[in-house]
């Protein structure tokens, strides 16, 4: 599938880096890009830039949005989104790098990790790797709280295992958001709970332990059974939500 890439991919693509040595070495700005994925607010694609592997984020035009209020959202997200991924870089959160921001045109050109997601990985994945790999994310999750950071998706497609060191990396910070309300932290344990009960349900108990033990070693057991309290406060509405909705259903059947 072939996308309108914006002028300024294009004019990247066509542009070239001279480098002056013993001799003259040029190098592409940016390579052509291959779509990855597309999703409802973004194109992801995947590039070299500089010479640097690399993917690019794109937060297309919305047709059915007001041109003026749609470049504001795209814009401000797009912000948001790069100055959340280098603050957790800098409080020890590993994401990938971002090389080049335009918030103008809704681009964030970031490093490549090669892996596999969590999601991908948990079924062949011994129980002390799975443990270490959800303690580390544990971890994460604490720094980012701790200083006024809530991922919005945190999930285990959105979890990376770098294929040379097994690193853990957190990726897709478009939905993140910093505030430092309880609630947005503690809907960040209660997406990543979902999503292991979701699609690991065999593991649920360890995945579950090891990143509350994550979770506490930076954070203290206060706040974890702080979390949980609201966590389940979350639950405790949603299934309250659902068994309306059903009732509903059921009257007007």
């Amino acid at each position: 599938m072939e996308i309108e890439l914006p002028e300024l991919l294009k004019n990247m693509i066509r542009e070239k880096l001279y480098i002056y040595a013993d001799d003259i070495k040029s190098i592409d700005i940016l390579s052509e890009p291959l779509i990855l994925s597309i999703g409802a607010e973004a194109y992801i694609l995947r590039s070299r830039f500089m010479g640097i592997e690399s993917v690019i984020k794109w937060r297309f035009p919305k047709p059915y949005m007001p041109p003026e209020l749609d470049r504001e959202f795209r814009s401000v997200r797009t912000e948001t989104e790069a100055k959340i991924m280098w603050k957790s870089l800098l409080i020890g959160v590993k994401t990938s790098v971002p090389l080049y921001v335009d918030i103008d045109n809704a681009i964030i050109i970031m490093t490549y990790i090669e892996g596999n997601t969590l999601r991908e990985l948990v079924k062949q994945t011994e129980d002390e790797e799975l443990c270490k790999v959800c303690h580390e994310i544990g971890v994460y999750t604490a720094k980012m709280h701790m200083n006024g950071i809530s991922h919005g998706d945190l999930t285990t497609s959105n979890v990376l295992i770098d294929s040379r060191e097994r690193q853990v990396y957190l990726i897709d910070f478009g939905l993140a958001s910093f505030g430092r309300r309880a609630e947005d932290y503690a809907i960040d344990i209660h997406i990543f709970f979902r999503s292991i009960e979701s699609a690991h349900i065999a593991r649920e108990k360890i995945m579950k332990e090891c990143f509350l033990d994550g979770y506490e070693a930076i954070s203290g057991s206060g706040e974890v059974s702080k979390m949980l309290r609201i966590v389940n406060d979350i639950r405790k509405r949603g299934r309250y939500v659902a068994e309306r909705k059903l009732k509903s259903e059921w009257r007007s059947l």
